[in-house]
């Protein structure tokens, strides 16, 4: 047994809470679960048939199916790796492994479980609204290993991108030492390693940024990348500007916090990162308080990776957080993410 009683437990109270739709889950191997002898690879494929059999016990909504890989619906996939899995295919997903999801990768394998049956992708509204205009098929390879803690970030943030394009963006997740030959194609000799429509040119080493992975996916599966980049980075220019009472979030840096301070009377200043989730949740909350409070309240928003000096100088230590400033001097701070109206409450204390 995989998943001991208390794994089990947990996986049972998390599915229960998460899992809405049922999900479908393939895998293709050089053997079937009832004649595991004899195979390629054949610790890998028990492993994997083993793994997911026992996630299927602990939801119902998880439906396993073992096939063939020389089988006809893996031939008009074009399955040639064993094991290879499929999730969420039969829903219009195209999400892979190839290789066995082991070691940490099974964590972001459950998390990519949970993100189907929600059929909620988790990324920004800015990547998502920049997604809607994929129109070409676009393939996402991360290239991984069992051992490597950052590799399951990396392939998530490829699986929500499919998740949030079905039918136009396949993400497929390759373990490196059971794949050798394609790893040693694409000269692989760090993980996470992604690479984009097998592009020498396109190939990334570590995990990356949600805003600069997506914008070069764009890149190669929208028509309309250029314009849209074009457009984002004029908004972004504007933003970065003191203007006069701004009814957006300024963008700030270590180079312009103390100018925007000494500039606005009362400002308060959203400490962020972009693998922050709490983050994500007040940043709506405070677009839509500096639009409400125009000229009154002046919101800014700084990178705490991009801006390590004013994340020291301030000893930000979690985020959110978010700076309060009046007359030119800082006069609090609130931490943690909450909904609109007490964030306003806790604002209006420092009046």
């Amino acid at each position: 047994m995989l998943l001991d009683k208390k794994v089990r437990s947990q996986l049972d109270q998390k599915f229960k809470a998460e899992l809405k739709r049922d999900v479908d889950i393939k895998i293709f191997s050089s053997a079937i679960i009832s004649n595991p002898t004899g195979t390629d690879n054949k610790e890998y494929v028990q492993f994997t048939h083993d793994f997911l059999k026992e996630l299927s016990e602990v939801s119902n909504k998880i439906k396993i199916e073992f096939l063939d890989m020389y089988g006809k619906e893996a031939k008009d996939l074009g399955i040639s790796v064993s094991p290879s899995v499929f999730i969420g295919h039969d829903m219009g997903y195209s999400i892979q492994y190839w290789g066995a999801p082991a070691g940490y990768e099974a964590s972001g394998f459950i998390e990519t479980i949970s993100m189907i049956s929600r059929g909620e992708s988790g990324l920004t509204t800015s990547s998502k609204e920049k997604l809607s205009n994929i129109d070409r098929n676009t393939v996402l390879e991360v290239y991984i290993t069992p051992n490597c803690p950052h590799c399951p970030k990396a392939v998530l943030l490829a699986n929500q991108l499919a998740v949030e394009s079905p039918g136009k963006i396949t993400s497929r997740c390759i373990e490196a030492q059971e794949v050798m030959d394609r790893a040693r194609t694409f000269g692989v000799s760090s993980v996470p390693q992604q690479v984009i429509n097998e592009d020498m040119d396109s190939i990334t080493i570590g995990v990356q940024p949600e805003t600069k992975f997506v914008n070069q996916v764009l890149r190669y599966g929208s028509s309309r990348a250029e314009s849209i980049l074009k457009n984002e980075e004029e908004k972004k220019k504007k933003m970065e500007r003191l203007e006069d009472n701004p009814d957006y979030p300024v963008i700030l840096t270590d180079e312009t916090l103390d100018k925007a301070v000494a500039k606005y009377p009362f400002l308060v200043v959203d400490c962020w990162a972009e693998w922050c989730g709490p983050c994500r949740m007040v940043s709506p909350i405070i677009e839509k308080l500096a639009k409400d409070h125009q000229g009154d309240i002046t919101f800014g928003k700084l990178d705490v990776d991009s801006n390590p000096a004013s994340a020291t100088r301030f000893g930000i230590r979690s985020i959110p957080n978010l700076l309060v400033f009046k007359d030119g001097k800082k006069v609090g701070d609130i931490i943690g993410a909450m909904p609109e109206r007490q964030l306003l409450e806790k604002i209006s204390t420092y009046r």
